[in-house]
């Protein structure tokens, strides 16, 4: 039998090559872009999922409905929490703060950078990772351990044997010299730590004076528990609501506290490490999270390219089948039986399914290296997963695109064949399902095509939205890590003498800011107080010149006004302070427009605030996030200076590059221990809109893959056409029917499926993109043209691959064609 199948399709494949050709390439293109995308969200699937008890280690969320804002979950927590924790829940076997952190080592006058994470000893015991070499048991047990990645040994002493050695590294400013404890092994697979050069224990006066360690209300990073048992995840959740009541709660007064009833804007949950990544999406402070929707959309364009394979396959083998009607026939005659011709027909459509795995695996070959560079993801070919998913991929395929043509096939009466004068066409029931495959098959194009569209615009029209400010001529600058006042008025002087340099400006916040404070202002309305809390930013001179908001009330800010200045700090109680709004603190105290609130007067404690001006919303953060009601206030360096302020500098008539370097230069002369780098608002803005931008890409190609794979099944049913409708032809120009009119007829025929499957596409895809949409705060309106440009492409495209076949069928010779067989 597997010499018989062989010779068939060789046979096959020597008197109709372009059939063959059609049927495995078509397979072949499935079967990569499914395998690609299959390994992609295999990727996506394997965060964190490397890490030994993964199932007992937890991250605890901060979830914040304070008045006046969207309600929001932040990846950090303050670390007030942990010994209550530990107290509280005997569930609990280790917890531990994990802080990231950026660390310098200077080498020949030079800084080289790592990333790294501030931690307790407990790290360990949490997270085992593999050592390559350790100081046995003292890996972060004293205050000057450090702990380095292989990458980081190699880098710093040219060996991974560096235990013992001392390095002196410098965090914001601040030397320390440490001893290496641990050299990390590499570790397997995607996830929390990826990345990670050096691991070091949080210094004990951090844990002192540091604000996120002592209040309830403030947070700097990461708390991570692990539990003794994976179910004890349901009773710590369970029990963290009267938690916060019990520790967070206290009197009015209590700075520490949250107040009473802390519960009411207060909330802590729980979340498993494997969840992380997808959980992320949705999270603030969180670096790497990914909508699991758009991963799951990505593997389900895989399988579309598979089953569209598939149905090509059976469109073009029973738009073929007649052809081998007569064989079928002459077989059965000398007794052959169904059940072996099915067998063979079967074992052909295994054999052309192998053969297409392979080239499959090629193609895959070839896509793996591109999507990794699209998705930015250290995404490789995985021939472990390969290895078994492959060979149930082609088995898989064989079944689905050959059992019906099997069917058929062997299912042929070899005496109505052989009385017949025709060929046969498979009826009625056969030309639907052609049909069907066709129109399925465009439906699933035309939705991506869709869908890829609204996506790239959504993501240009992000990367193009007004963010209340003007990007272009500006360059911001790192935290200068100092509250030094002087130091901040001779680096503000210096930083506005250099060439090139129109306004300077210091704020707390920038694009994609560090660190955010937030505080409750009270608004004594005619309807009651009302209460909202506020994003807190402190301004100097020069922000309205360098960001250039749009002022849409009021005034702007004047050192004439010696309210609009920050007082010094204990001088600010029973005094009026000059402050601006944004738009959407305006409209979280219920004011009608931006000039109602012109004169009304905010408090906090016993300081009240005049508001003096109203600006257009500044979206410093994600594009998924609402931004936040916020107060400015300023600062002209008189009084007070700023808590790590951020330059931000307008230049003109200088080049970029020439601009930077100018900036960094005059940096070093002032904060030589800090590394500096000025760089464009949307350099720092990237990470919020690449991740899109990225993963667009992957529905493109897929798109491309669906569209071309429908387009062969589209030219199987041409290829049919052509064969079965000569004689029908010929007798229509016999009758007087024009070259035109017979296009028309076919393309009219051909068009059916494809405008039926648009009709299909279009509900699907608007139920899909306004669910996805509804993720942004800012977002384009799913227009109409978007539809109407996805169906044109699709009718011009379905009319290009079927007009060679209808070309050569209406030009054909009314005489030739009556004469050939039917």
């Amino acid at each position: 039998m597997l010499s018989t199948v062989i010779k068939s399709v060789l046979r096959q494949a020597y008197r109709h090559p372009l059939y063959v050709g059609l049927n495995v390439f078509g397979l072949a293109l499935g079967i990569g872009v499914s395998l690609t995308l299959a390994q992609l969200v295999r990727f996506e699937y394997s965060f964190n999922t490397n890490f030994a008890d993964a199932d007992r280690i937890v991250r605890i969320d901060e979830r914040w409905s304070e008045p006046g804002t969207t309600p929001y979950e932040s990846a950090d927590t303050t670390f007030r929490a942990i010994p209550f924790l530990k107290q509280d829940f005997p569930q609990i076997e280790e917890a531990i703060p994990l802080m990231g952190t950026t660390v310098r080592v200077e080498r020949e006058g030079h800084f080289i950078t790592f990333t790294g994470k501030m931690t307790d000893p407990a790290f360990f015991r949490i997270f085992p990772l593999p050592l390559l070499h350790e100081n046995t048991g003292k890996s972060l047990t004293e205050p000057d351990s450090l702990v380095l990645s292989k990458s980081a040994a190699l880098s710093l002493f040219g060996t991974i044997d560096a235990i013992g050695k001392t390095v002196t590294i410098n965090q914001s400013g601040e030397k320390s010299t440490h001893v290496v404890t641990g050299v990390l092994a590499a570790i397997s697979g995607p996830g929390l730590l990826d990345g990670v050069e050096m691991i070091l224990p949080i210094p004990p006066q951090m844990k002192e004076k540091r604000s996120c360690f002592l209040f309830w209300g403030s947070s700097c990073s990461n708390v991570f528990l692990k539990l003794k048992n994976k179910k004890d995840i349901n009773a710590l959740r369970d029990g963290l609501p009267n938690f916060v009541e019990r520790r967070a709660g206290g009197g009015a007064d209590d700075r520490i506290s949250l107040g009473p009833h802390p519960e009411k804007v207060y909330a802590l949950s729980a979340i498993l490490l494997r969840d992380l990544h997808f959980h992320d999406a949705t999270v603030q402070d969180a670096d790497d999270g990914v909508n699991q929707n758009v991963v799951d959309s990505i593997g389900l364009i895989g399988l579309l390219a598979l089953l569209l394979a598939c149905a090509n396959t059976v469109n073009l083998a029973t738009a073929r089948a007649g052809m081998r009607a007569r064989e079928v026939a002459l077989r059965k005659t000398l007794g052959a039986s169904r059940s072996a011709l099915f067998t063979q027909f079967m074992g052909e459509a295994l054999l052309i399914s192998l053969i297409a795995g392979v080239v499959g695996m090629a193609v895959c070959e070839v896509l793996v290296p591109i999507m990794a560079s699209m998705t930015g993801d250290a995404i490789h070919m995985d021939y472990g997963f390969i290895l078994w998913a492959l060979p149930l991929i082609v088995i898989g395929c064989a079944v689905a695109s050959g059992v019906y043509p099997a069917l058929v096939l062997s299912g042929y009466q070899p005496a109505t064949i052989l009385a017949a004068t025709r060929i046969p066409s498979g009826g009625r029931r056969a030309a639907m399902l052609r049909n069907a495959l066709v129109a399925g098959q465009f439906s699933i194009a035309v939705c991506i095509v869709i869908c890829t569209l609204v996506i790239d615009q959504q993501t240009r029209f992000l990367r193009t939205a007004d963010r209340g400010y003007v990007k272009s001529g500006l360059l911001v600058g790192q935290q200068m890590e100092t509250e030094d006042i002087g130091l901040q008025r001779r680096m503000f002087d210096t930083l506005r003498a250099v060439p090139g340099v129109t306004s300077i400006a210091f704020g707390e916040l920038e694009p994609d800011p560090h660190s955010q404070t937030r505080t409750n202002f009270a608004y004594n309305s005619p309807g009651g107080a009302v209460e909202a809390q506020l994003l807190q930013d402190r301004i100097s001179p020069g922000y309205r010149e360098t960001y250039r908001p749009r002022v849409l009330a009021g005034r702007w800010f004047d050192s004439a006004h010696g309210q609009d200045d920050s007082p010094l700090p204990g001088e600010s109680a029973n005094t009026t302070r000059n402050v601006i709004l944004n738009e959407k603190a305006v409209r979280a105290y219920g004011f009608s427009s931006p000039a109602e609130a012109i004169g009304k007067v905010l408090h906090m404690d016993k300081t009240q605030y005049e508001i003096i001006g109203v600006i257009s919303d500044i979206r410093f953060g994600s594009p998924r996030e609402t931004v936040p009601p916020e107060i400015l206030t300023f600062s002209t360096l008189t009084h007070r200076g700023f808590d790590n302020p951020v330059p931000a500098v307008r230049f003109k008539d200088v080049p970029r590059s020439v601009m930077a370097e100018r900036l960094n230069r005059a940096w070093r002369t002032l904060r030589p221990d800090i590394a500096s780098n000025f760089v464009p608002a949307n350099e720092l803005m990237e990470p919020y809109y690449a991740g899109d931008e990225r993963r667009g890409h992957l529905f493109t190609m897929g798109a491309v893959a669906a569209l071309f794979i429908a387009c062969l099944g589209l030219y199987g049913l041409a290829a049919f056409a052509a064969a079965r409708r000569f004689h029908e032809i010929g007798i229509r120009k016999t009758l007087g029917a024009t070259a035109p009119q017979i296009i028309r007829l076919l393309v009219h025929d051909f068009l059916r499926p494809v405008l039926l499957a648009c009709l299909i596409a279009c509900p699907v895809a608007w139920v899909l993109m306004r669910q996805w949409l509804s993720e942004f705060d800012e977002r384009i309106a799913l227009n109409p043209a978007y539809f109407l440009i996805g169906i044109s492409g699709a009718v011009i495209i379905a009319v290009l691959t079927v007009l060679g076949q209808t070309l050569r069928l209406a030009q054909v010779e009314p005489a030739r064609a009556l004469r050939a067989e039917g």
